[in-house]
């Protein structure tokens, strides 16, 4: 039996509309970003070593053990002083880092495997207070996506004798429109998964994505704020399940 996509809050399940999810971060993100105009219609994915290379410093100082008290809010100034130095160095080299994409590695921390079509979120207050009390004692219960109710239509009989046209080989092959992207389902949508599967090596799930460098910034000043290590949330576009994972920015992809 097919699932109900709608049911699942799975907006794109079997496309990757990366437009979107960059127009739809630059939109929640507008302070951050100048009154520059700006084709919406584009993006690309970043390439430039110097600019990851610090990107990937700033989520390896955060992924180190939480510090509190005077010692947090130092920890909170120096994260933002770091996106400033990161944004800084795009600016010289002309790069707008508002329409980019990150290639990211997941690596799934319980159970669950990373594959293609998945989607990458963040994760709420709620989540991260969960996982702060169960720090000692491993990863609190996963959550998972509340269903969403679809109001039954009232069958038409006179529709079902009319005749239904044919659709265009165009209309078919034609990706549909899509409403929202990043507020689609009750945790904010980061990114995807391209590809994924079991890594023997390291004897759990492995993935690789892409996410909008926007939802990066939100994803490590939230976890600086909440004192936790930054970590993302996967689901399977076939179930209501999320997994915990842990997130590495690649410098060369």
């Amino acid at each position: 039996k097919r699932p109900s996509f709608k049911k699942l809050r799975i907006s794109c399940p079997f496309f990757f509309p990366w437009v979107q999810l960059v127009r739809e971060w630059c939109a929640l993100n507008q302070s951050d970003i100048s009154g520059e105009q700006r084709d919406e219609t584009l993006f690309y994915v970043l390439r430039n070593r110097k600019v990851l290379r610090r990107l990937a410093g700033l989520f390896v100082e955060a992924n180190k053990k939480q510090k509190k008290g005077a010692a947090a809010a130092a920890a909170e100034k120096a994260t933002s002083r770091a996106l400033d130095d990161i944004r800084a160095t795009a600016r010289a080299a002309s790069l707008d880092l508002s329409q980019a994409l990150i290639c990211v590695e997941l690596t799934s921390c319980s159970r669950g495997i990373p594959k293609r079509f998945d989607s990458i979120s963040a994760p709420t207050a709620e989540d991260m207070s969960a996982l702060k009390q169960h720090s000692a004692g491993g990863l609190p219960q996963a959550p998972s996506e509340r269903l969403r109710r679809l109001r039954k239509k009232p069958k038409d009989v006179k529709a079902r004798k009319k005749k239904v046209p044919r659709p265009t080989v165009e209309e078919l092959l034609a990706k549909p429109d899509v409403d929202e992207v990043v507020k689609s389902c009750s945790r904010l949508l980061l990114g995807g998964v391209v590809s994924g599967d079991y890594c023997f090596s390291s004897a759990c799930g492995r993935g690789l994505g892409y996410c909008a460098f926007e939802g990066l910034v939100h994803l490590v000043q939230t976890s600086c704020s909440a004192a936790v290590s930054p970590f993302v949330l996967f689901r399977h576009q076939h179930s209501v399940q999320y997994r915990y994972a842990r997130l590495r920015i690649l410098e060369e992809c």
